[in-house]
């Protein structure tokens, strides 16, 4: 009987689905579900890791709307989320389709634009923080080797927010290069072929065929890369935790649940920036199905 009830189960399509992904269901719910609902049950308490949680309504949402700090965070980040894709995206293309090219040692020269990927994020921060430093670092070293005044690339306020989005987008541009360039070799030769029997001539290609092809791809490339860096958080820990107007908005929850422990008011923040990042997420993955369907 047990033998035919097994037998049963795994034989009929509606139960072996629900066998299949129960464990995924499982896991969403219990490191997914589950933190948000309770973040969101947080956000509406005075909670400060004493005591028992006290419901205060929409105070705490009432304060971030009002906090100029959390308004000054949000346009860093929007300011290194734009700036960091626009450039990965410029150099990757640019880095793909040298790459895309037949050329004597392609295969070592690939794998070591690969390596920044390879590097976790926090040693990587602290590997620039020795570099830049204005004191001891290689740059600077070499920049008084030179003749010039050493440069506060971390110490300087306005500067060092650059010098943060410049470690992540020194981290992060073989991911766009490759995506870019695994696109490239797929793109089909036959309308090349006919473009050149055209005379069309080689911007006119790019412009007119390849980034139209390319499109879907660019698009989950700017999808991905704006979730990522919403929460940003590795290039602050290791460089300036934060300071010389360097708060972002994963940095500033970081501070305001951890360093002041205010879980209410920092779950407030996080709920903020995850309704943010799921509107953009929205819009980007509209626009993929529209350049998935070719309008």
């Amino acid at each position: 009987m047990a033998e035919q009830v097994k037998t049963r189960l795994f034989d009929d399509d509606r139960y072996m689905r629900w066998i299949l992904i129960g464990p995924l269901l499982l896991f969403l719910v219990c490191f997914m579900l589950y933190p948000t609902l309770y973040s969101l049950y947080m956000s509406f308490t005075d909670y400060v890791m004493r005591g028992a949680p006290n419901f205060i309504g929409l105070d705490n949402y009432r304060a971030v709307l009002a906090d100029d700090v959390f308004w000054a965070a949000l346009g860093r980040t929007l300011y290194v989320l734009v700036l960091s894709i626009s450039v990965e995206l410029t150099l990757g293309m640019a880095l793909a389709l040298v790459l895309n090219r037949d050329f004597k040692g392609q295969g070592i020269v690939r794998g070591l634009c690969f390596i920044p990927l390879l590097v976790s994020p926090l040693s990587m921060s602290l590997m620039w923080n020795y570099i830049l430093h204005i004191q001891f670092g290689v740059v600077n070293t070499v920049i008084g080797w030179a003749g010039f005044e050493p440069v506060g690339f971390l110490s300087t306020p306005g500067l060092a927010l650059n010098t943060v989005a410049f470690i992540t987008i020194w981290q992060w541009l073989p991911f766009s290069t490759f995506v870019l360039l695994a696109g490239l070799k797929g793109l089909p030769r036959d309308q090349y072929e006919a473009a050149q029997i055209d005379g069309a001539s080689p911007w006119r290609i790019f412009f007119r065929l390849t980034l139209p092809m390319l499109k879907p791809l660019i698009i989950i490339i700017i999808l991905l890369r704006t979730m990522w860096l919403m929460r940003l958080f590795d290039p602050l820990y290791g460089t300036t935790r934060g300071g010389l107007e360097t708060e972002l908005l994963d940095w500033m929850i970081y501070r305001v649940s951890f360093v002041f422990f205010d879980i209410g008011q920092g779950a407030a923040y996080a709920l903020f920036a995850l309704y943010i990042t799921l509107i953009v997420g929205a819009l980007m993955f509209k626009q993929l199905i529209k350049a998935m369907d070719g309008k």
